[in-house]
């Protein structure tokens, strides 16, 4: 049972930057260089355009500093929320206000603005039904009107969620194909998945039929973020494969699509096309991202073919000389959707890393046997970068190659050459709290396909457990289960991480040793627990987030108040334990869901979860005749 607080990434309200503004802390000017503005907005905006980011941030606040703020590419989130509130106050309008301008702003200055607008449609997303349906005009005009294809989005996707409903928007757009292709594509931007669920109805007959063909690409981009139908979104898409005008979106699509979704009847028959169609090209074109999305998904779905298929896919795969691996985190699970890449000793490797999660994660290379060593010491680092800008990478000749952190929604490319020496090198999230159940191995070896022959991969199989699933066959759950078995599952989910169970683990969750004492002894309650962890949260284990002054905020267990001061801990290491003062809050907001991740017993059979059960039952105690001699 993992308790894993997910450090929470969203930005606050903007309906409490007015409260952050008059509190003083928006107008505390940071200290530097005194520099005089011309009065014209177009010659201010010149010289500070020649300023770099950090002497933006330091310089003493104008109107025009602000709205440089808000529209400088590659700034802090605080310094576009502290420009909206010092705007808002200066103009005498509203936050939310002086955000759709900014959207406008930027969307004018086309694709060179497109990375800061992506920051703006974010937080426009976060803010609630009820603020953004009081804009509804000045969203319908970015939907319409908006000169780039992201600006038009966040305008849908904001009506959207004004809405709470899809149905509005769709008989405003579907008239007009072009309304209809920009609704389609915001989709995968709505914040909710009931949101999202609710287009299927719509999306699933246009990606099965002819129609305009900007309409239908936009249909097959949104079919992969609707929550549900994985399965169903995967036959259609793999149809479309073999459509020379659909088949990059729609390849592009099925990756989107979980792994343990995919449908294994289809594997075959795709991973059969997809050769064929990589064949075909010269070998010059082999190296263009189509080719090499084709390359990644057909090598995915061979893993899941009987060996002998699996073989022979390998075998036509390897022979066109592409080394690529697309790894995805799964959202909400803690994990990469891909544990193991093979690959040749002394040859060129990439690795594409997109984060589909909502929290930060990276890939780190590692010698073999030094995962525990790296992790260990990751848990113990100070929040601040490496000579390389990268966060929670420990000093150490035994990572070999590591990304910096990738935000939710990002993606990151890690090339290099694989190492001389044979071997189970491992990569992980070394991120606190995700490195005992955040890893994959890297098999380096001197024959791809003698390797692959000799260790068959199968796709993990995953079921969504139930109590009700369960329940009828818990007294199996009793005293002759395999304890040792349980221990290894409670450190192989990374429960030790946030959980006491006797004299191991970390005490950063509840304290499982008395569990079952807790719950009367009752097995069901207790399952129930893992399964649906939002159920019951107690006050000491609920999230908590605080809403500060600078317009940052800070999500996680409040440990302890004394005095002025707060302390609170964002994840399962002593290193993220911090201690606020009281005066830079501006707001509580308790979380409604439990920091433990879902769907944590997913991967495992019914006799695992029993082992599992037993090990907690037995308070972390393994009888003497249990340890192996």
């Amino acid at each position: 049972m993992s308790l894993v607080l997910k450090p929470h990434l969203g930005l606050p309200l903007l309906a409490s930057l007015a409260l952050a503004w008059a509190s003083g802390r928006a107008a505390e000017a940071p200290s530097g260089k005194a520099f005089f503005l011309p009065k014209s907005p177009a010659a201010a905006a010149y010289v500070l355009g020649r300023l770099s980011n950090q002497e933006l941030a330091e310089a003493p606040r104008s109107e025009f500093v602000y709205v440089a703020l808000l529209e400088r590419q590659g700034l802090d989130r605080k310094y576009r929320v502290e420009a909206l509130a010092g705007l808002a106050q200066a103009r005498q309008t509203d936050p939310l206000t002086e955000l759709i301008g900014g959207i406008s702003r930027l969307d004018r200055k086309g694709e060179a603005a497109v990375p800061a607008l992506r920051d703006l449609t974010t937080l426009l997303l976060q803010t609630p039904a009820t603020g953004l349906s009081g804009k509804r005009a000045g969203l319908e005009h970015l939907a319409n009107e908006a000169e780039t294809p992201l600006g038009r989005q966040a305008g849908w996707a904001a009506l959207v969620t004004a809405d709470a409903s899809a149905d509005p928007a769709w008989r405003q757009a579907e008239a007009n194909p072009a309304h209809l292709a920009d609704l389609l594509l915001a989709i995968p931007l709505l914040k909710e998945g009931d949101l999202r669920a609710a287009f299927y109805p719509k999306l699933e007959p246009i990606v099965g039929r002819a129609g305009p063909p900007e309409v239908r690409r936009a249909a097959i981009t949104a079919l992969p973020a609707i929550p549900g139908h994985e399965a169903e979104s995967f036959r259609a898409l793999a149809a479309l494969v073999g459509v020379d005008a659909e088949r990059a979106v729609a390849v592009t699509g099925l990756q989107r699509i979980p792994r343990a979704q995919w449908p294994v009847e289809a594997a075959g028959p795709l991973v059969d096309g997809l050769v064929r169609y990589l064949q075909g090209l010269p070998v010059e074109q082999r190296t263009t991202s189509e080719a090499l999305d084709a390359f990644q998904l057909a090598t995915d779905l061979s893993a899941g073919l009987p060996a002998e298929k699996a073989a022979v896919a390998s075998q036509a795969l390897h022979a066109l000389g592409v080394s690529v691996f697309v790894v995805r985190t799964i959202k909400e699970q803690m994990l990469y959707d891909r544990t193991l890449i093979v690959v040749e000793a002394g040859k060129p490797v990439q690795i594409v890393l997109i984060n589909d999660d909502a929290m930060p994660h990276n890939l780190v290379v590692v010698a073999p046997g030094a995962l525990e060593e790296i992790g260990q010491a990751a848990e113990k680092l100070p929040l601040a970068p490496d000579a390389q800008g990268r966060l929670y990478i420990p000093d150490s000749p035994k990572i070999l190659h590591a990304t910096k952190l990738v935000e939710p929604g990002q993606q990151v490319k890690l090339a290099f050459t694989a190492p001389e020496a044979p071997g189970e090198y491992q990569y992980v999230c070394t991120f606190p709290g995700h490195w005992r159940r955040m890893t994959g191995t890297l098999a380096v070896v001197k024959n791809v396909e003698a390797y692959l022959a000799s260790h068959p991969v199968a796709p993990p199989k995953v079921t969504p457990w139930k109590l009700a699933d369960l329940a009828p066959e818990l007294a199996n759950a009793g005293s002759a289960r395999d304890l040792l078995a349980g221990r290894a599952l409670f450190t192989q989910l990374a429960c030790v991480q946030c959980h006491k169970l006797g004299t191991n683990g970390y005490a950063f969750g509840p304290d499982l040793t008395e569990v079952f004492k807790r719950w009367q002894g009752d097995r069901a309650q207790v399952l129930e627990q893992i399964l649906e962890p939002s159920k019951v949260i107690e006050d000491r284990y609920r999230p908590i987030q605080l809403m500060l002054k600078d317009g940052d905020d800070v999500t996680g267990l409040i440990l302890k108040e004394e005095g002025d001061t707060v302390t609170i801990q964002s994840g399962a290491s002593d290193s993220l334990i911090q201690t606020l003062k009281k005066s830079l809050i501006t707001e509580r907001r308790p979380q409604k869901f439990s920091v433990m991740p879902v769907g944590l017993l997913n991967t495992l059979s019914k006799e695992q979860i029993f082992d599992l059960l037993a090990f907690l039952e037995a308070g972390g105690a393994v009888p003497l005749h249990e340890h192996p001699h």
